[in-house]
């Protein structure tokens, strides 16, 4: 898998210690395999490591049991990864969930989960690492984050919600810690066809033209890699989404009516299938 990165990317990762969450399946667990087989030393935090991929474990990465979306566990797995691995220098926010209701059908419990494992539990663990950061005056924070940090998708709004705060946050803490010559990256991937869309709400629902349009799942790597080497602070991939989030911003008389009727149709083809 290295073949396909440049010698700017082998040079930044060879060496570097990183952490990914999320690593256990899909983007998390293809950056960590690609990170090892660029010579850096690797920690995956997974919340079911019964779920690690035999190529993750057979690669030796350094496995963290965490349930993010738990402030008291995120607080306890950050003790241990400085008292075991040290502050690393790339921390790789990419746990995350989602599910397809609409908001009045959407549980309580669920709903504070996915705010929680999107959103909170990257700024409780970023927060309790940041000050190894701060003092080595160096180091990457990545944010996966999704096109639905820029384009309300729906029906997963709280999913949605979570990402658009996460971009806004990276943007955020990307001018806060410049001083502290600390980067900050966060990447806007398509759908990219992984364990992400195992869930019920997403095996049932009724087929949708653009769900045709996907990712590869090496394309995100290859494009989270540069863009970390780089110091990229915002990544679409494709790029070609950046061009239609600029457009819909720049020319929302134009593209909002199109782009409300897509949305407004994934909303009634789910409640059509629901017979309501």
């Amino acid at each position: 898998m290295t073949a396909v990165f440049d010698p700017v990317v082998r040079r930044y990762f060879r060496g570097k210690k990183v952490l990914v969450t999320g690593g256990s399946s899909g983007i998390g667990e293809a950056l960590a395999l690609a990170m090892i087989a660029l010579d850096a030393e690797v920690a995956v935090v997974a919340h079911r490591p019964e779920k690690l991929g035999r190529a993750v474990t057979e690669a030796k990465a350094r496995v963290f049991v965490c349930d993010l979306s738990d402030a008291a566990q995120t607080a306890r797995l950050a003790e241990q990864m400085l008292a075991e691995f040290g502050t690393p220098d790339v921390l790789v926010n990419n746990a995350g969930f989602a599910t397809y209701r609409p908001f009045e059908q959407i549980p309580a419990d669920e709903m504070e989960a996915l705010l929680s494992v999107n959103l909170l539990a990257a700024l409780r663990l970023t927060r309790a690492l940041l000050p190894g950061f701060i003092a080595r005056r160096s180091g990457a924070i990545v944010n996966m984050a999704s096109i639905a940090g820029r384009l309300p998708l729906t029906p997963n709004m709280a999913y949605t919600a979570a990402k658009h705060g996460m971009v806004a946050w990276s943007e955020c803490l990307s001018y806060e810690l410049a001083r502290f010559g600390i980067q900050v990256n966060v990447i806007c991937p398509g759908r990219v066809e992984t364990a992400f869309f195992d869930h019920e709400t997403f095996r049932t629902r009724a087929e949708r033209p653009e769900t045709r349009y996907t990712v590869p799942l090496e394309r995100v790597v290859a494009g989270t890699l540069a863009a970390i080497a780089r110091g990229r602070v915002v990544t679409y991939i494709p790029w070609t989404l950046a061009l239609f989030a600029w457009a819909k911003s720049a020319f929302p008389f134009i593209v909002g009516p199109f782009y409300r009727r897509l949305v407004l149709g994934r909303v009634e083809t789910l409640y059509q299938s629901q017979n309501r």
